[in-house]
């Protein structure tokens, strides 16, 4: 009959083991780079929605006045405005975050044809296509698409106003966390330098991450868009505290530079 294999040794119970980085700091540091990132998001991607409606209203009013003045025919006058339209938003989307472009394009994702405009505004009038009609009846309908040309999704720009404000109460949130840090720490310089470290990163992070969204969410993927951004945001500003950690000697030099 077999024995059984024993193995006899010493073996370290009760040991402590020092954590290099507070789990706690950590997590602070990690929510601060994202609540950062995203604030500082939301509040451009308001202001970008304002500009593109500011310019396809203008553009629309120009391209109308043209028609009445007989410079142009009415059905040039409208292919050309949704042209016009299309290049806009494709030219705007490129100033607007990566999660918010996703939701863009989760709204929609390319811009609409000439013909699926006419026959839009069509059925909504006649309950027929564009084809359908009668001369008459299209050219109220080329009108009527001419108007709203200039006119942007009323949902869809108030979402984007209420981002914004809670994109600034994140940002007074932030601030006030950061504060609270800076207030309660022993040597406050080093302290304003380290948040600073924090928040960029956390900023940086982000901003990196979202150059990867359409190759690892792909279009109009706006939950895979946001979770990128708010893992790359909480990685960067984890690193950025780590860093200030790590850099300790460095920042407690930078401080005597009087810069901050």
């Amino acid at each position: 009959m077999n024995e059984p294999n024993v193995v006899t040794g010493s073996y370290v119970v009760k040991s402590e083991h020092t954590l290099t980085h507070s789990p706690l700091e950590m997590a602070v540091a990690g929510m601060e780079g994202a609540a950062t990132r995203f604030s500082v998001d939301a509040i451009k991607d308001e202001r970008v929605r304002a500009s593109y409606e500011r310019n396809i209203k203008r553009m629309s009013q120009q391209i109308f006045a043209d028609v009445r003045a007989g410079n142009v025919t009415v059905e040039d006058g409208t292919k050309f405005s949704n042209e016009m339209r299309n290049k806009i938003m494709y030219e705007h989307r490129k100033f607007t975050s990566a999660q918010g472009v996703a939701i863009a394009q989760k709204k929609k994702e390319t811009g609409k044809t000439y013909s699926e405009i006419l026959n839009e505004k069509s059925q909504t009038q006649f309950n027929k296509n564009y084809e359908q009609l009668t001369k008459s009846q299209q050219k109220e309908v080329l009108y009527r698409a001419l108007e709203r040309s200039g006119s942007a999704n009323a949902r869809f720009s108030a979402g984007t106003k209420i981002m914004s404000a809670m994109g600034k109460v994140g940002i007074i949130i932030t601030a006030v966390l950061a504060t609270y840090y800076i207030l309660d720490a022993d040597d406050k310089a080093k302290e304003t330098a380290r948040q600073a470290t924090i928040l960029g990163g956390g900023a940086a992070g982000g901003f990196l991450a979202g150059l990867g969204v359409s190759a690892i969410c792909g279009p109009a993927a706006p939950a895979c868009a946001i979770a990128v951004v708010l893992i790359g945001s909480v990685a960067g500003g984890i690193a950025g505290g780590v860093a200030a950690d790590t850099f300790d000697a460095e920042l407690e030099e930078l401080v005597h530079w009087d810069i901050l």
